[in-house]
């Protein structure tokens, strides 16, 4: 069974929905499971926006318990996926393990996938800009789900968890 471990910051956005779109990408492909992880030991939940928005896309998320990321999560995964830079970065300085972002995962170079607080500044008094950042962005994640699961195989063979020296 190889283990493909999504991290975010909290465990309830990015990370989540990549969880649930490549599971569904997989289309029932056996000797694969996909969780999720969050950086940030937090009692975040899922906001009901992002919940909303995973449920009109077919995504139920409503039994979803975050995880906070550990040593042992991440020494079961075969496969670590950052979201964004900062839990590359993260993942790297706490555990020495330098693995690949998720846009590099899914083909689209090595980029950051920024959280709603990144890409909307005001997003404390901006609930539309907020939304918009937030169905984008899962939809994003969803489009490169598909692509992520063709190359999945590759990913998994070159070893994706990289020690660092």
């Amino acid at each position: 069974m190889h283990r493909v471990l999504f991290v975010c910051t909290g465990n309830i956005f990015r990370s989540l929905t990549a969880e649930h779109a490549l599971r569904r990408a997989l289309n029932g492909r056996s000797g694969v499971h996909v969780s999720s992880a969050g950086t940030a030991d937090y009692p975040y939940v899922v906001r009901p926006n992002v919940r909303d928005y995973l449920r009109a896309k077919g995504f139920d998320v409503g039994g979803h318990q975050r995880r906070t990321l550990t040593r042992e999560i991440l020494e079961e995964s075969h496969l670590v996926i950052a979201m964004s830079t900062d839990h590359h970065a993260h993942i790297l300085e706490r555990y020495g393990l330098a693995v690949p972002l998720f846009l590099e995962a899914s083909g689209d170079g090595a980029a950051a996938l920024p959280d709603i607080e990144e890409a909307v500044l005001d997003y404390q008094t901006n609930p539309a800009a907020v939304d918009a950042h937030v169905h984008a962005t899962i939809d994003r994640i969803i489009a490169l789900a598909s692509r992520l699961a063709g190359r999945l195989d590759a990913l998994l063979n070159r070893d994706s968890i990289v020690r660092s020296a």
